[in-house]
Parts: C-alpha cells; structure tokens; sequence
C-alpha cells in the first residue's frame, strides 16, 4: 500500500512563520521547539473584544457601523460567522491533493450587494501614525484566500479598524481615548496557494530544512553554540578579573 501521509493542519501563523524561516517552522512542527515568545497583546486583545461586543450590536439591528460610512455593504451574519472567528477553527480549507488544512481566524466580515464578502480586521495601537506593515497585508490575503476556497465570491479589497490611542488628553483619569479610523487596501492572494504547498512539503521532511539566511532566532542559536561554558573558579581574583571583562569577551 503506497504511503499516506497523515492530514496536517497548519495555522495562518504557521505559514507566517515557515515564510520567516523553514527551519524554525519544522522545529516547531516536529519537536515543539518554539521560539521565544514576545509579550503577550492583552491591552489589544482587549481591544478586540470589545470592538467584537459593539460591531455585534450593530450586526442585531442591521445597521453599519458608522466608520464603514459611505461603503454599500453590510456586516455578514452568515451562519458561518462563529466557526471563522474562533481561533482553533477559522474560516479552513482541506487541500484534499495535499491531505492539509490550512486555516485562520477573522475577526469581521462586510457582504456587498451582489453577494461578495470583504475581510475585516481590527487593529490598536499607541502610535500616533497607522502602518500597514507587510505582515499585515499578507494575513488579509490568507483569509480572502481561504474564503475564495470555501466557494465564497471575494472582494479585491480588505479593510483594516484602526484604534489609535489619543495621548494629547492631558493626563489618563482613568480614561483612555481612541480614534477610530479605516483603511481599505487591495489584496492579491494569488500567492497563498504555492506557499501553503511548500509549507506542506518542508513539514513533511524527515530532516530540518535550512534556516533563513536573515532569521535572528537561528542565528543566535548557532552564534551561542561557538562558545564553550566558562569555568569560574571560586576565588576572589578570578572573579574580580571576569568583572573587568567587557560584556561581548562573555
């Protein structure tokens, strides 16, 4: 019987992170071996929730928000809705020529008049300029993607809610203003489909493939492996001389 591989389930952050790097995309896959995590976004993640609790309310009485104003359109309320913004399900598509999933989490949806649906995602931020980083444009290109899959009629277009921290208030009294802005920007998925391939194939490998030339995380793995642990002994003297060291001679 010919080899049948197992059904793999990759996350948009999984294929984010095998375009980083492969190799801490297979360690990751295959041994756990993560890298180390940044902060957590609570404050952000807050933020979400709550803009989820009142564009929700707009979405009972069939009203669009106003900071969609002047866009034909309205929030979808598809029965789909709940499985796409759930973060172990998403909006998921099975690749049944690669036996994988690849999936991802939304966090809104607009439908146009003649059927068609937009991502929306909510961003917050302490700066006082809105930055529509890459990494940004290529999550929105995921979820187009895998709505397309799923046999949905998707807009060129994606929409980002901006909450901006206002810092000009004079103080915080237990108060912390936002602005409330939209950008629309073009996506073009064409890209995704190749990409989650070669993801599927690089999980598949026995071995760990080559890092990123330009991944920090493999190189201060590599650059730390040079070094052997120092032996310190225990007198006043070589203790004294290793303070004096500059901290790269460590």
């Amino acid at each position: 019987m010919p080899y049948q591989p197992s059904t793999l389930k990759l996350s948009r952050s999984a294929l984010k992170l095998f375009q980083e790097c492969p190799r801490c995309f297979w360690l990751d896959l295959h041994h756990k071996i993560k890298r180390p995590p940044g902060y957590p976004y609570t404050l952000s993640a807050a933020v979400d929730y709550l803009v989820k609790q009142e564009f929700d309310g707009y979405r009972i009485k069939d009203i669009l928000p106003p900071v969609f104003d002047g866009i034909d359109a309205k929030l979808y309320k598809g029965p789909e809705l709940p499985d796409w913004r759930n973060n172990f399900r998403g909006v998921s598509y099975f690749d049944e020529a690669l036996n994988a999933i690849l999936y991802g989490a939304v966090d809104d949806i607009l439908e146009f008049p003649d059927g068609s649906l937009a991502v929306v995602d909510y961003k917050s931020s302490g700066s006082r300029e809105i930055t529509i980083y890459d990494d940004y444009r290529k999550q929105m290109e995921i979820y187009s993607y895998l709505m397309a899959q799923n046999g949905f009629k998707v807009q060129p277009h994606a929409y980002f809610v901006f909450y901006l921290v206002q810092k000009d208030g004079g103080g915080f009294k237990n108060f912390l203003p936002f602005k409330e802005e939209l950008r629309r920007i073009d996506v073009q998925p064409e890209w995704v489909d190749a990409t989650f391939e070669q993801a599927v194939k690089v999980a598949r490998q026995n071995h760990a493939p080559e890092g990123h030339p330009e991944c920090k995380h493999c190189s201060f793995v590599l650059r730390a492996g040079e070094f052997n642990p120092l032996t310190v002994k225990s007198s006043k003297k070589n203790i004294s001389d290793l303070e004096q060291l500059p901290l790269h001679e460590f």
